[in-house]
């Protein structure tokens, strides 16, 4: 009987007997130990049979098996951290999505509120200009038409002379009219033309109110000389006014002052021509209008030319 089935029989009996055991019977202990040294006997003629081929197979399995072992947990690693990161990464879209938000409806707000607000301010601008113009208007129509008349129709080289007053005093049209003048009811309504343009000013730019103190300061000078000089019996030559020249300067520059007095015949009319066209222009300016600004001289030669043909 070989040592493996009788190490299976001793097994057998020590099952079937109770209180048996292989310390009680040496031969068995024998038995038993023989087995033992046979079964790694046969253990080690096994491995030294195996040849490299089948131990690097072995091998490989178990690689393959720790390689699939930490590829799974690798990638589940991964996993995780990705959906980690992504939920942090989509708080964080969120959060600057909803400022984003924010700030939009922010910034449209004060859009609206800017437009809203530039919209009053050219509303205002746009109502300020009209009174301003249409002050200029008032003050047209208030210079006396005589003294007009009288600058218009005569010349510089007749405005000149001596006996000018004598002239014009013993006409039975133009006399009577000029000698009708008030300086105070007419320099009254000279300045009722321009109080209501007061709460409107800070609506009309410095050098639109300028232009109109000076056509305002233009007309009420003539006006004023005219009657004063000609209760005296003198006829006012404005040409030789230094103070009304004083006045023209703060807006007129050199080369249109020189013009004005260079013209002979008209030179008031194409004067108060000179400042309405440079108001006007202000006005386009102020209210962003575009329009081709012309040299003021050389509209006063239009000007000039179109009154030329016209007579």
């Amino acid at each position: 009987m070989n040592n493996r089935k009788y190490s299976h029989l001793l097994y057998l009996r020590s099952a079937a007997v109770p209180g048996w055991t292989f310390s009680k019977c040496p031969a068995e202990r024998k038995a038993v130990a023989v087995s033992c040294n046979a079964k790694r006997h046969f253990v080690q003629e096994l491995i030294y049979k195996m040849d490299n081929w089948t131990i690097i197979k072995l091998l490989g399995g178990i690689s393959l098996v720790l390689t699939a072992i930490i590829g799974f947990f690798s990638k589940y690693i991964l996993t995780r951290l990705t959906q980690s990161s992504q939920h942090s990464y989509n708080s964080e879209i969120e959060t600057i999505r909803g400022e984003i938000i924010k700030n939009n409806s922010f910034l449209t707000s004060l859009i609206q509120n800017y437009f809203s607000t530039s919209q009053k301010i050219l509303d205002k601008k746009i109502q300020a200009y009209e009174l301003l113009w249409t002050t200029i208007l008032k003050i047209k129509d208030t210079f006396p038409s005589g003294i007009a008349l009288v600058y218009q129709l005569l010349p510089d080289y007749e405005v000149e002379k001596e006996n000018a007053f004598e002239d014009l005093n013993n006409n039975p049209k133009m006399g009577p009219v000029l000698r009708s003048y008030d300086m105070d009811t007419e320099m009254k309504k000279l300045v009722d033309n321009g109080k209501a343009l007061l709460e409107f000013k800070p609506y009309i730019s410095d050098n639109s109110y300028k232009l109109f103190y000076t056509y305002q300061g233009l007309i009420g000078r003539i006006t004023h000389k005219f009657i004063w000089d000609y209760e005296k019996k003198k006829l006012y030559d404005w040409k030789k006014d230094d103070a009304l020249k004083g006045v023209l300067k703060v807006t007129l520059t050199d080369k249109e002052m020189d013009y004005i007095m260079s013209i002979q015949i008209t030179s008031l009319n194409s004067l108060t021509e000179l400042i309405e066209y440079k108001i006007l222009q202000d006005f386009r300016n102020c209210l962003s209008i575009k329009d081709s600004t012309n040299d003021t001289v050389e509209y006063l030669k239009d000007i000039e030319t179109l009154l030329k043909k016209s007579k």
